[in-house]
């Protein structure tokens, strides 16, 4: 089971879903792929709201030569369907109305719901189904990938260098060893928050390394495993850690305050 865990591992509704649609451009997404809205607010009662942008479909070169051994090898990969992205990592108050309780550390409605397992998201996923009678998962890791990358090849989505992280992301260089709430740092060119840093998130996929060389599409991982993908670093990770290619990997049963996840919404 691999875990490259910094700082953060130290520390270990009533009625039926109403949507509002609201159609807009985000920059960096290929208009008139398809005639869906892109963006779509969804209420899930109590006055609370999940976000998500349309991600159109594409291809892009997933993973590195150049990183860890197991960003390797680049290889091509083809999204072949749109899908829902959450603009938003999953929030404490978010979880709060599916679930009833709030399992994180850093205590904060608009905060990322932390310390909860893989498990635990499958269970928040399956009654925000039954709420709003939409089909909803996590990300496959390819999927993460490709919308953290906003159409971009580079260690980051706004370039090469580290030094305009801190524009971007919570991290250990400026999070004060804590999270944050979320939308608070820019977003990337797709309209994505915290696709980098305040908590890593929870891909679909087992984890396995290396890719296999030959160009993919819409992979969903291996069979099976020990343990599933995280990506994107977390508030405890210095900036190699916080990055679009890195990978990361813990058991479905583990928690810690440092992980959390955000969904995608199936297109009907």
């Amino acid at each position: 089971m691999k875990i490259k865990y910094t700082l953060f591992i130290l520390l270990a509704c009533l009625g039926i879903g109403t949507f509002v649609l609201l159609a807009c451009n985000h920059q960096g997404i290929a208009e008139g792929a398809t005639d869906l809205p892109h963006h779509v607010s969804l209420d899930i009662g109590k006055g609370i709201n999940m976000e998500f942008v349309l991600i159109e479909p594409g291809t892009f070169p997933m993973g590195s030569s150049v990183a860890e051994e197991d960003e390797a090898p680049e290889h091509p990969v083809a999204i072949s369907q749109p899908y829902y992205l959450g603009i938003y990592e999953v929030t404490q108050e978010q979880w709060v109305a599916m679930m009833g309780n709030d399992p994180s550390t850093f205590k904060g409605g608009k905060r990322p719901v932390d310390r909860v397992s893989w498990e635990d998201s499958q269970i928040f996923i399956n009654k925000l189904q039954e709420k709003t009678d939409r089909e909803f998962a996590l990300p496959t890791e390819a999927q993460w990938e490709y919308a953290a990358r906003a159409g971009t090849n580079t260690r980051w989505h706004f370039g090469d260098t580290e030094s305009k992280l801190g524009d971007y992301a919570w991290f250990e260089g400026n999070s004060n060893d804590e999270t944050h709430p979320v939308g608070q740092k820019e977003p990337n060119a797709w309209g994505l928050y915290d696709m980098y840093g305040n908590v890593q998130e929870w891909c679909k996929d087992w984890y396995g390394a290396p890719y296999a060389k030959e160009k993919a599409s819409d992979p969903q991982g291996k069979a099976s495993g020990d343990s599933k993908v995280l990506r994107g670093g977390a508030w405890g990770d210095d900036f190699t850690m916080v990055r679009s290619t890195y990978r990361n990997a813990n058991g479905i049963d583990a928690k810690t305050s440092g992980t959390g996840f955000r969904v995608v919404m199936m297109v009907e």
